[in-house]
Order: C-alpha cells, then sequence, then structure tokens
C-alpha cells in the first residue's frame, strides 16, 4: 500500500465499514476506496452472531480490494465506546534543577502511568494528557520549553477489551492484513469536532449510532470520563415499524419523511409508498409521537449517563452531538435538546462536503490513522 495511504476500519454496531485515503489539500480527503457491509452488530459489548462476523469483514475486504486494486498490509481499528473503558492517573517528575520540559519528560510520565495501571481483561490503547501542573501550580496544555523544576500529568488512560482486539486479531491473520492499530473511536471523534480552544474545558460529545449511543466527557487531549448504553436510531425504526403496522425498511423509508417540528390534525397523514408498491396514509401525529417516545428514553438515558459523572457543573458543559441516529431525522437535534434541557451543536469535522455528524467517527478515526502513519 502506498505510504500516504491509510486504511481505516470503523466497527459500528449495525455495519462495518472501511476507508482508503489520504491527506489532500485544504483539510480534505483523497478517498481511494470505500465500502460498507451490514452485519448484526454488537449489544451491550457482545457481538450478535460472533460466528458470522468473520465473514462480513472478508466480504467488506474483498470489496475494499477490488476497488483499490493494491494489497493492504496494514490497517487501524477503531475500538467503540461499547468495548472501551477510560481511568485517570496522575504522574509526577522532579528535575534535579530548574530547566526546560522536554518531550522525553512527558513521554517517561506516561511510561509510568502505563506500568501501574492493570485492569484484568483490558489493554491500554492510548495515554492522553489531560492537563499538566508546573511550579507554583501553574497549569498548562503545552508545557514543552516552559521551565521548571516539577511537572505534574493528569493523565486520560483508554482501555479496549482484550477480547475485542484478540477477536479482530484472529480474523486479520486469516485474511492477510499483516499489521492492525488500534485506536479510541471517541478520542479520535472528539478529538476532530472540539477545535483546542473548545477542549480546555469539559466538553461532552454524544454519539448516537444505529444501536448504540456513547457520552465521552472530553478535556485537553483526553477523555475524563466514557460510556455507553445499546440504544440508538434503529430502535426508533422498529418502534415505527410496530407502532403503524409495516415493515421494518419501510419504516426506515417513512423515518426519511418525518418531520418533528409538525403538529397535524387529525387528517394530516405522512404518504408512504411500500417496498410492494402500496401507498399508505400513516397519520402525522402518531408518527411523530411514535418517534418522540424513543428520542425521549435515550435522552433520559444520556441525562443519567451525564448526571453520574459530572455532579458539579453539569449545566455549563458544551454538549455536542455526532451519529446518524438523531441527526439525520429533522427536527431531531431540537427535540433531543429539549429532552435533555441543554443547548446541543452538531459534531462535525472540518472537512470540505464532509462536514455532516455521521461522518465524525471515520473522519476522526481516517485522521489519527494518517497522523500516526
Amino acid at each position: 500500500m502506498a505510504k500516504e495511504c491509510v486504511c481505516v476500519v470503523e466497527i459500528g454496531s449495525s455495519k462495518l465499514s472501511c476507508v482508503v485515503a489520504q491527506k489532500g489539500i485544504n483539510g480534505i480527503f483523497n478517498i481511494k476506496a470505500k465500502s460498507v457491509v451490514e452485519y448484526a452488530g454488537f449489544f451491550e459489548g457482545e457481538f450478535v452472531e460472533k460466528n458470522q462476523l468473520e465473514d462480513a469483514v472478508r466480504t467488506l475486504f474483498e470489496e475494499i480490494v477490488e476497488v483499490y486494486k493494491k494489497k493492504i498490509e496494514k490497517i487501524y481499528v477503531g475500538v467503540p465506546a461499547e468495548f472501551s473503558k477510560v481511568v485517570s492517573a496522575k504522574e509526577q517528575l522532579m528535575f534535579r534543577f530548574k530547566r526546560a520540559v522536554r518531550q522525553s519528560d512527558l513521554d517517561k510520565l506516561s511510561q509510568s502511568a502505563s506500568e501501574k495501571i492493570d485492569v484484568e481483561g483490558m489493554e491500554i490503547l492510548s495515554i492522553n494528557p489531560i492537563s499538566y501542573t508546573l511550579d507554583d501550580n501553574r497549569k498548562t496544555t503545552e508545557p514543552l520549553k516552559l521551565k521548571a523544576s516539577k511537572i505534574s500529568a493528569d493523565l486520560s488512560v483508554i482501555l479496549a477489551q482484550s477480547s475485542f482486539i484478540q477477536t479482530f486479531n484472529k480474523i486479520w491473520t486469516r485474511i492477510g492484513i499483516e499489521q492492525a492499530e488500534y485506536l479510541s473511536e471517541p478520542l479520535c471523534e472528539a478529538m476532530i469536532v472540539l477545535e483546542k480552544e473548545e477542549r480546555e474545558r469539559t466538553c461532552i460529545v454524544i454519539d448516537v449510532g444505529a444501536r448504540s449511543t456513547s457520552v465521552a466527557f472530553v478535556k485537553g487531549d483526553g477523555l475524563t470520563n466514557l460510556t455507553s448504553f445499546s440504544m440508538g436510531g434503529s430502535y426508533i425504526t422498529s418502534d415505527l415499524s410496530e407502532a403503524c403496522g409495516i415493515a421494518y425498511n419501510d419504516a426506515r423509508n417513512l423515518k426519511k419523511q418525518i418531520v418533528l417540528s409538525l403538529k397535524g390534525d387529525d387528517d394530516d397523514f405522512y404518504e408512504l409508498v411500500t417496498l410492494g408498491g402500496k401507498v399508505v396514509k400513516i397519520p402525522l401525529n402518531y408518527a411523530n409521537d411514535a418517534v418522540c417516545y424513543r428520542l425521549e428514553m435515550i435522552a433520559k438515558t444520556v441525562n443519567e449517563c451525564i448526571r453520574l459523572f459530572a455532579k458539579e457543573y453539569v449545566p455549563y458543559y458544551p454538549i455536542y452531538l455526532c451519529g446518524a441516529g438523531v441527526s439525520k431525522i429533522k427536527g431531531g437535534k431540537d427535540f433531543f435538546a429539549k429532552c435533555l434541557g441543554r443547548n446541543i451543536s452538531y459534531g462535525v469535522p472540518p472537512v470540505p462536503a464532509m462536514d455532516k455528524p455521521e461522518n465524525a467517527s471515520m473522519l476522526g478515526l481516517l485522521n489519527e490513522a494518517i497522523e500516526e502513519n
């Protein structure tokens, strides 16, 4: 594979995505090949049909290689929130005399933290600084070249389930991938949608996917907390299917028509052409209520996650929404914000023509992979 190109795999809760790309000019990505394969997904940190996971991955790579036409030797794999955990660490270094802080000092702090952390069944993905403290309690996020006689670091340690990594390592070996590097998907997403200035204070990034929702607390270059639960946009589709007595795929198409800001009369309908070719009239308020019911449930659970981790300054934390689960519903963000009792901004990657909340996780992974490469 050409050195400037990277291959990234996103393990979604309902589909697997793979992109081969390189960084272009003006912050754009040149996509060389892309493939998406639907699969049974995961639920509460377990793959639903684990025995069919390898077949789905194999199909994904067959499609990629068919377009890319080159052998892929190294890949970067995003680890979703449901297979991750965040722990904090504090490390300190004393110098013999006052001098400028070097990169090797920061590396020592991270190394020291990695040697102490041992969580059963989990492996360290990354160690990232939240902030550094120098002499006289001076706090900074950029300590390099500043003079100090001591430095301490508040660090964020992101861990991944060993079973997740082992499962995929076996698959990569069998399909001929020589090297796999694992990245934290929630961290990569947060780093691309939030500017450095915004990360000087705690921000919350909510990603509502198809079957999973994550809530990440972001500060500095790391995550201070991370939690997730198995509920997302596909649950809304299922509710619509059940409430309206239509097939799941018809409910998918109905969801595209939903406008939550509309308040209709009793004789207002959504007109749906089913996959069988029939025209069905669905009462507007009835369909909207079905969507709102599930959005309220997701928002209520998100609020519980926020309260669990942030008792003190909850009202002041800026919230950013990523993923397709809510953002693709017309009026979804505003209704979701109302349910949370908070202002919400979309978390969008600053990439021309791709600046949509549903692209945040993949582009975050791509951005990190290109930087590491």
